[in-house]
């Protein structure tokens, strides 16, 4: 009898990845953080059949007056939504968390609506709600129901199930380690197919090890045909298919399968879990992975038990990775890319690349298998070399060596390679995630080839194993100048922070939130740029200054107009030189975690190509930060009138902060305006070495409901923002310089200070002395200075308490009225020794 199973050999570093990924969340410890309130802890079920209507029920925290759930992906939408009494029994979650709040709402699945995972967000009265998913089957899905815990543990007690179908099951918390078993029937020569979805369908935010589960195929006598723990596609969500074998005398018959789910390693806890059972076709890999942009790609799916399967697969015009789904639940992942495809020569020593840019396409098939391709570049030429394996569900740990070959084509020394040996997601343009995604096992480097000529590109396994499954894709192109847009949590455990990223506008009223801005792998742009966004619902406007060279993080503002219809939407930020004839590429991008844990990387991580934004109804106030009348000299210190204006019959108090400000401009912790008061200043400070020149400043004020729970993460806070004013930096007002000087106990000296004008200044500024030491004091009057000053004097007096010796790091303070206001600015640093008195 000849059973072939589909079960994909994972390279050496999938267990390893896997096992250290696990320890490090069981050994991390929950640290003493602040209460991390989030919106959205559990969403019930977690899956449902396209084509259908499922009831959803919510629960979180601050879920009050929902509006609109905002979905990622088009194929679902919300018909209906409404509060729920809250829960009887709350319950918490870790660093605080606590699950009270309900609410129920209806999803509408299209029929053609694409499997996997759908993110969303809901509009709530005043904000926008931290991010959740819910799941897509193309099977009909059917609950477990296991009423009591340890009752399908056995064969004799599986549950009956009829592929193709979703089983939505729950691993117990009882003190017996609970494994869930389906009977299936199959055909001889027939496929199963079984994967699962757990840790990516987990809706919780911290966790362990509960979540990692495995599953077993067994015939009617319980011996395993098939089994998967780890894997390349889904890491740890097992995924296993097989061709069902005939019985032992060669007959054909109708027989059954069972199907055992349970975790890898027990450890208590109650999780939910889907399990998919079907008789769909299951490969694991396309070849080749990827082709030219919009057009048909001719492929082999590898990986299935009946063997491989000829499709014809339209690739995308949009370039990136992108899914084929095919019979499956999950899908297999390809490459769209602007550049043709080159397949490598099996029988020949290398393969010829004619021209670059290119993607080069191969499997490493055998134990030691190398690939080569030959490759011609100019003198000057620039590439960024990326490989794609690992990021496609191949089970191959790459890696790619680069060498010159001489007159006679003999290869010469490696003049680049590329490994995972110390793997950086920035290098593959990923931002704003500790996730231990595929991605990092893919190597990715710029190459700047020494001379002209023609070189080796030689594709390796650094495992040493090859599979027929061992696909990879090398894109080698020019590195395009790029900028993205990261909006980027600062929360610890990376934690989803609405108070920092969130993007809920009030009608009639504005929001800033700091963006961030990291360069591609690559990219030598340096210039000044702007901040455009597409997909603004009408009556939205954005308001961002120009971005000068080299800014890692810039204020993006929300303008909703007063006749702003509230409403979610799905926007992009994009990077525009100033320079016309530069053209910058870029994606905006957001990383959420799951099954995240203090100290350690999350399980699963969410990302993000788009930004939601809703406008929400009007703010019962609005903040307003006045335009500094004159400019911050370095050293100095400067308050800037704030302004809150109230609706008529809201009193309540109100956090103001600013969050933003110009390199070297020290900013101060949040404030409180209190009931009744409409008034307060925003002091702030410069470096003495600042840079010079202008830069913008904002400020964000919030109500201050649901106490500390929600101050962390911001849960259940109307927020809204000031205008985004300049502030310049300018040099101070003054520069002083002093020679060391003495006193003596019982005496009396002169201290004097050159006097260096630097920005000119109406009237006269006064002059304290700073950092004295006990028994030392200035003796009235105290020197002014003007605009045209050289120097000032101070008469010091010491006591015989004065402790002797030198005492450094004396400064000034000069403070000068104008604009209406006091300018305090420090300067100078001076020595003075303090001697016995004769």
């Amino acid at each position: 009898m000849t059973l072939h199973v589909a079960a994909k050999r994972s390279r050496a570093a999938w267990p390893l990845f896997a096992l250290c990924l696990a320890l490090c969340l069981a050994m991390a410890g929950p640290s003493a953080l602040s209460a991390m309130l989030k919106h959205i802890e559990v969403v019930t079920p977690r899956i449902g059949q396209r084509g259908t209507t499922v009831e959803v029920t919510i629960q979180g925290a601050c879920l009050k007056d929902p509006r609109e759930v905002i979905f990622y992906k088009p194929g679902i939408r919300a018909v209906a939504i409404e509060s729920l009494p809250n829960v009887t029994y709350p319950t918490s979650r870790s660093h605080g968390g606590r699950i009270e709040e309900q609410l129920k709402c209806r999803f509408e699945i299209a029929a053609d609506c694409v499997p996997g995972e759908h993110p969303f967000r809901i509009r709530l009265a005043h904000d926008l709600t931290t991010l959740a998913t819910f799941h897509v089957t193309p099977f009909p899905v059917i609950d477990e129901d296991e009423l009591k815990p340890n009752t399908n543990d056995t064969l004799a007690t599986a549950l009956p199930v009829t592929p193709n179908v979703s089983v939505r099951g729950r691993l117990g918390s009882s003190q017996f380690d609970d494994i869930d078993l389906y009977s299936v029937p199959v055909v001889a020569g027939g496929r199963l197919s079984v994967e699962v979805d757990s840790v990516r369908l987990a809706d919780i935010h911290y966790g362990d090890s509960e979540y990692d589960v495995a599953v077993r195929i067994l015939d009617e006598s319980g011996r395993q045909l098939a089994a998967n723990d780890d894997n390349p596609l889904h890491v740890q969500d097992p995924l296993v298919a097989v061709k069902i074998p005939a019985d032992a005398d060669g007959g054909q018959r109708d027989a059954v399968a069972f199907v055992e789910v349970r975790r890898s390693v027990f450890t208590p806890g109650d999780h939910s879990y889907c399990v998919h059972i079907g008789t769909n076709a299951r490969p694991l890999v396309a070849y080749p992975p990827g082709g030219p942009a919009g057009q048909a790609l001719a492929v082999q799916l590898l990986g299935d038990p009946l063997g491989d399967i000829a499709a014809t697969i339209a690739v995308p015009q949009p370039t990136g990775t992108f899914d084929y789904f095919g019979e499956a639940p999950s899908p297999v992942m390809l490459r769209s890319s602007g550049f043709p495809n080159v397949l490598e020569e099996a029988a020949a020593a290398d393969t010829r690349v004619a021209a670059l840019p290119a993607a080069v396409n191969g499997i490493l098939d055998s134990p030691g298998d190398v690939d080569a391709y030959r490759i011609s570049v100019g003198k000057g030429d620039r590439y960024r070399v990326r490989v794609f394996a690992a990021a496609l569900g191949s089970p191959l740990d790459p890696a790619f060596r680069i060498r010159p070959l001489d007159a006679d084509g003999k290869p010469g020394a490696v003049e680049v390679r590329g490994d995972d040996a110390d793997p950086a997601l920035s290098d593959r343009d990923i931002f704003g995630t500790n996730g231990l995604l595929k991605e990092s096992v893919d190597p990715s480097v710029i190459w700047e080839p020494k001379a002209a000529g023609d070189y080796l590109l030689e594709v390796i396994d650094t495992s040493g194993f090859g599979s027929p499954t061992g696909v990879y894709r090398v894109e080698i192109d020019t590195p395009p100048d790029s900028v993205h847009t990261l909006l980027a949590s600062t929360a610890n455990d990376r934690a989803e922070c609405m108070r920092t990223s969130g993007l809920a506008v009030p009608q009639g009223n504005r929001w800033t939130v700091n963006v961030s801005l990291p360069l591609g792998q690559g990219s030598r742009f340096r210039g000044d740029f702007e901040l455009v966004a597409s997909g603004l619902p009408a009556g939205v406007r954005l308001v961002s200054p120009r971005v000068p060279a080299g800014q890692p993080l810039w204020p993006v503002q929300f303008v909703a107009d007063s006749t702003a219809a509230p409403g979610g939407a799905m926007i992009t930020l994009a990077a525009r030189a100033v320079d016309p004839a530069i053209h910058l590429e870029g994606s905006s991008q957001q990383a959420i975690p799951f099954i995240n844990h203090s100290g350690g990387n999350a399980w699963h991580t969410v990302r993000l190509d788009r930004f939601a934004l809703a406008v929400t109804d009007a703010a019962p106030f609005s903040i307003e930060l006045a335009q500094p009348p004159m400019p911050l000299v370095r050293g100095g210190e400067l308050a800037i009138p704030v302004r809150l204006v109230r609706r008529p019959g809201f009193d309540e108090p109100i956090d103001f902060q600013c969050v933003f400000g110009p390199k070297g401009v020290g900013l101060p912790p949040a404030a409180t305006i209190a009931p009744g008061e409409t008034t307060a200043m925003l002091q702030i400070s410069a470096d003495p070495g600042a840079p010079l020149g202008a830069g913008p400043l904002f400020i964000t004020a919030t109500t201050l409901g649901n106490g500390e729970a929600s101050a962390y993460l911001g849960a259940g806070r109307i927020r809204v923002s000031s205008e985004i004013v300049t502030l310049t930096v300018a040099e101070p007002f003054v520069e002083l310089a002093s020679e060391p000087a003495s006193v003596r106990r019982g005496g009396r000296s002169r201290y004097r200070f050159a006097v260096k004008q630097k920005s000119p200044f109406d009237g006269v500024g006064t002059v304290r002395l700073l950092g004295l030491p006990k028994g030392v004091h200035t003796v009235e009057p105290q020197p002014t200075v003007t605009k045209d000053s050289t120097e000032i004097a101070f008469d010091l007096e010491a006591t015989d308490e004065a402790l002797l010796g030198a005492v450094k790091g004396l400064t000034c303070e000069v403070t000068v009225k104008t604009g209406g206001q006091e300018i305090h600015q420090r300067a100078g640093n001076g020595t003075l020794r303090i001697d016995p008195k004769l």
